[in-house]
């Protein structure tokens, strides 16, 4: 989680493009894995405000609180926001207002809408919705939870065979010094 940071997305927005005309398992694929390495531009309130260092770099200070807004559908339904780009981002900041920005990767994401509150109470989040104002593609936190136990899924395949293959290099026995 960077802040102030730009981000640019080219290989996701293309992806994206290609699933909105034609909506294959390869298309959904390959947005998914675009998805996972991109990085994304998320508004944030920060109190106190972020304020503007001797070079003129909006520094935060030590202690603030940062939240993340949530796009609110009409019926209630809340969604945490990533924009692909400053362009995308400036879409949306037009119509609402305009915030200082993180650069937040699809694991943060995935950290804020399976956190749970003081209480124990779970995110409200639904899930992402991508360049809302553009796109508007929503990535539901079932589909989030599905590409986590993926992701775990092969890194446990991985760990297994390179388990496999240490056993089979001890089996042959070390090779003596010349």
């Amino acid at each position: 989680m960077e802040f102030n940071k730009s981000v640019s997305n080219p290989m996701l927005v293309g992806c994206i493009q290609l699933m909105k005309a034609e909506d294959t398992p390869e298309h959904r694929s390959m947005f998914v894995e675009e998805l996972v390495k991109a990085s994304f531009q998320a508004p944030a309130i920060i109190e106190p405000a972020p304020v503007q260092d001797a070079e003129g770099k909006l520094m935060i200070a030590s202690g603030s609180r940062v939240q993340f807004p949530m796009l609110v559908t009409k019926d209630g339904k809340k969604f945490f926001m990533g924009f692909t780009d400053p362009v995308e981002y400036r879409k949306w900041a037009e119509k609402d207002k305009e915030l200082p920005c993180f650069a937040l990767k699809f694991d943060d994401y995935v950290n804020m809408l399976f956190r749970k509150d003081a209480q124990g109470n779970d995110c409200p989040a639904l899930g992402i919705v991508i360049n809302p104002v553009g796109e508007n593609v929503v990535v539901p936190k079932a589909m989030v939870a599905g590409i986590m136990a993926a992701r775990s899924g092969q890194l446990q395949q991985m760990m297994a065979k390179r388990a496999a293959s240490g056993k089979a290099s001890e089996k042959s026995g070390p090779e003596e010094a010349k």
